[in-house]
This record gives C-alpha cells, sequence and structure tokens, in this order.
C-alpha cells in the first residue's frame, strides 16, 4: 500500500515533500528492516535466531552529508552489545 501511496503521490504529511513522505520511514519485510532517510541513516536489520541482529549501513548520503559506515551483529540489535562490530569505536 505504502509503494501505492507513493506512485499516487497520497502524501501522509502533506507539508513534507514527497522524497521526505516515502523516504523517511523504514519497511519490513519478514525478519529484514529497511530503514530511510531519517535517524537510522539509510540501515538494514536482519534478524536471526543464531546470532541475534546482523545491522548495517547503507552507503548512501543521507541529509546531505556522508556517515559512517558499520557492521555489527548484536543479541539485541544495539551496538554496545555486540559480539561482532566494525569499526571496534562504534561499540563505545
Amino acid at each position: 500500500m505504502k509503494l501505492l501511496d507513493a506512485i499516487l503521490n497520497r502524501k501522509k504529511f502533506k507539508a513534507l515533500s514527497w522524497w521526505e513522505n516515502f523516504m523517511g520511514g523504514h519497511i519490513s519485510i519478514g525478519p529484514v528492516t529497511i530503514y530511510g532517510e531519517n535517524a537510522m541513516h539509510w540501515a538494514v536489520n536482519i534478524r536471526t535466531k543464531r546470532w541475534g541482529y546482523i545491522c548495517f549501513r547503507l552507503p548512501f548520503r543521507c541529509f546531505g552529508r556522508w556517515w559512517p559506515l558499520y557492521l555489527y551483529i548484536s543479541p539485541n540489535g544495539t551496538p554496545w552489545a555486540a559480539t561482532f562490530c566494525i569499526p571496534q569505536s562504534y561499540r563505545k
């Protein structure tokens, strides 16, 4: 339905631009969640039974600037609990 709203330009928030309305949220397909241009800065979270969450940022500009890339595996989806993290400084 969200795709149809985007194609037909049916905005949820009339004051925002098309890009902000339709690329600012997130979409979940099964265990995969893709976050758009919002506080997550184009991130992907994949939920697994074995490792918990596999989280990484996509290499896109967000809000007009470049944000550092990361990859971590965490039982609860947070970087501070990560069992594997690139870069290591992201865990702090």
